[in-house]
């Protein structure tokens, strides 16, 4: 057997499905279908009752092909959050870890518009934060000037 911890996850161990060729003196792994295996790899882990491990959170973030940036963009939280996740340094809550697997499942299924709403939440509260608020006093009471 293989372990297969190229996939950035310590338990995964490949039965067939790959060769191991040898040049000077160098061990090379071949893994057939390369895409079919992280995408069940994938599957497995998203439907997995237990809570996502740090490993599990960065292997779907990398098969989602997201930046730290990027992921943190979607949650609300700052890119050294998503770090300390896939560290192990910090616990991933929740409603993150929900959101993580429902983005992954939308990206091999297509039938959920899960992004496109932590998309418009983020952009959302990007605009908000950088609205500008222009108020006057008018007759003792405040209120917004255009």
């Amino acid at each position: 057997m293989y372990q297969y911890i190229e996939s950035g996850l310590s338990n995964v161990y490949l039965k067939n499905g790959y060769s191991i060729d040898r040049v000077d003196g160098d061990e090379f792994v071949s893994i057939d279908d390369i895409n079919g295996l992280h995408q069940k790899i994938g599957r497995l882990v998203v439907e997995s009752k237990k809570p996502l491990s740090h490993e599990q959170f960065k292997f779907l973030r990398v098969e989602l092909n997201l930046s730290q940036r990027v992921l943190a963009t979607r949650f609300g939280v700052s890119e050294q959050t998503i770090a300390r996740y896939e560290k192990g340094q910090s616990e991933i809550p929740r409603t993150t870890d929900a959101a993580l697997r429902s983005l992954y499942m939308e990206s091999i299924s297509n039938n959920s518009p899960v992004s496109y709403f932590l998309d418009l939440l983020a952009n959302s509260e990007a605009e908000q934060a950088a609205q500008q608020i222009l108020l006057e006093e008018v007759e003792k009471l405040w209120e917004v000037t255009a």
